[in-house]
């Protein structure tokens, strides 16, 4: 099923930098997709929201600063709280209810959104996360990333992209800006922790978290955890931590069946 989307070219606050983004109109609720580190939402979000289990559903995804299609300022900090806040501002100006989806750091990424959109008296309807950082464990690539002195991250840029075994993936690595890489990648492993009990206390209607089958203990261990805390947690068959690669249908399933159960 073909998906149409109306391209967006959006000023960052504070900033004279472009974020480049898709908008699909359709049914329900606004369905927000924030990408993971060294993704971009031009790449994952369109295979999920063709499935079947989305098709038809209003959705927005977004390249952040430094990432995919947007431009890619030196002079901006790629900090996850300074990109929540741009996110939050701008979703708060939105008629419809918003659903937020966050990939891997846009899960991590997504939480800041959320809490942001409390604060402001305009709360999301739903929180989905696939994978995020929300324990040190969670901190594999940007961990290694941040622990590289910047200066040789980005001389060894090429390398850094060859060395992805999803092809996906490093092509989404590849349209990556390094500095912006390395940035993201430093503030996601200083955010990125003790954040299950946040999760939880979130006063959000509808929350969840969503596991590769094929994904590894550490993060096996992360759902454990969250389920634990009374978050519901949905296991995508047939898929690592690459989602929109390994299973888009089965990823849509997830998602749809954590908002409307029995319909996923």
């Amino acid at each position: 099923m073909s998906t149409s989307f109306e391209s967006l070219r959006l000023e960052v606050p504070g900033t004279r930098a472009h974020v480049v983004g898709g908008r699909t109109p359709g049914s329900g609720p606004l369905w927000v997709y924030l990408h993971g580190l060294g993704c971009a939402g031009s790449r994952d979000w369109p295979p999920v929201a063709r499935s079947a289990a989305l098709a038809g559903r209003a959705s927005l995804w977004f390249d952040l600063l430094g990432f995919g299609q947007s431009e890619r300022p030196r002079d901006y900090s790629y900090a996850l709280s300074e990109q929540a806040s741009w996110v939050a501002a701008f979703l708060a100006r939105e008629a419809q209810p918003v659903v937020l989806v966050g990939h891997s750091m846009g899960g991590t990424l997504a939480l800041l959104v959320a809490e942001e959109l409390v604060r402001a008296g305009r709360p999301p309807v739903a929180l989905l996360v696939a994978e995020p950082n929300l324990r040190a464990e969670d901190a594999t690539g940007s961990a290694v990333a941040a622990a590289t002195p910047v200066d040789t991250f980005v001389a060894k840029w090429p390398q850094w992209v060859e060395s992805m075994s999803s092809p996906m993936y490093r092509e989404s690595v590849r349209l990556a800006d390094p500095v912006a890489f390395h940035r993201s990648a430093s503030s996601l492993v200083r955010v990125g922790q003790g954040l299950i009990p946040r999760l939880a206390a979130l006063p959000v209607p509808v929350k969840g978290y969503i596991l590769g089958a094929l994904s590894d203990e550490a993060t096996r261990e992360t759902a454990r955890q969250v389920a634990e805390a009374g978050i519901p947690v949905v296991t995508v068959e047939s898929s690592g931590h690459g989602f929109s690669e390994d299973n888009p249908e089965g990823l849509g399933r997830a998602i749809a069946r954590l908002v409307e159960p029995g319909k996923g």
